[in-house]
């Protein structure tokens, strides 16, 4: 009996720590169960670097996008080129934050929790009102009508696909064949303004320190 009763108390502890480490995520490597995610994209001339506690993310260089990095939920005031921002982020979330010259702006990323699909993300950081992301044909709509200034997700079949970027029909830039694969999550970032709109494509990881 005293046997069985070591047995039961090794598997409950070994239950706990489990938990404890955080869920494995699709992203890479796990962390505290009671993390949240951050990331930053830097559309500043410069490197920036941000700290939320004691997190350090940077420098990350200009027109790039750095790794998720768990923080500790709590309330912080990010600054990066001379603007601010209260982040509040929460257990389990996933954020974006993209440093502008018009200041920060916080996205919410849902996380990817499908490891036999893939995710895609649209983010318009352009002035074009409504955009489309569709495949380079234009004949199929994969994330659709995404407002200036927002974001979205959609889940796929993991296979390779070629997308565009389209405004009301119009072909607006060609993104190129996105290579998704099963549990990973792509993320689209439509940048600039009229004839210099560009695009960035970024495939989501995790640092854990």
């Amino acid at each position: 009996m005293r046997r069985c009763v070591l047995i039961l108390a090794a598997a409950v502890a070994a239950v706990l720590l489990l938990g404890a480490e955080g869920p494995q995520s699709v992203y890479g490597p796990s962390a505290p169960g009671d993390s949240a995610f951050v990331r930053v994209l830097n559309l500043l001339p410069d490197p920036v670097r941000v700290s939320l506690g004691a997190t350090r993310i940077g420098p990350v260089a200009a027109s790039t996008v750095s790794s998720y990095r768990a923080v500790t939920p709590d309330i912080y005031l990010v600054r990066a080129g001379g603007k601010q921002l209260e982040v509040v982020p929460k257990s389990g979330a996933w954020l974006t934050l993209a440093c502008t010259p018009q200041g920060i702006i916080l996205f919410d990323d849902p996380p990817h929790t499908n490891p036999a699909r893939a995710q895609v993300f649209l983010y318009n950081l352009t002035a074009i009102p409504r955009l489309d992301l569709r495949t380079a044909d234009g004949k199929t709509a994969v994330v659709p009508g995404v407002k200036s200034g927002g974001s979205a997700q959609v889940v796929l079949n993991a296979v390779s696909v070629a997308l565009s970027l389209f405004d009301n029909g119009a072909l607006v830039k060609p993104v190129g064949t996105v290579p998704l694969q099963r549990g990973s999550s792509f993320s689209v970032f439509a940048l600039g303004s009229g004839a210099g709109v560009s695009v960035l494509v970024v495939k989501a990881d995790v640092k854990v320190d």
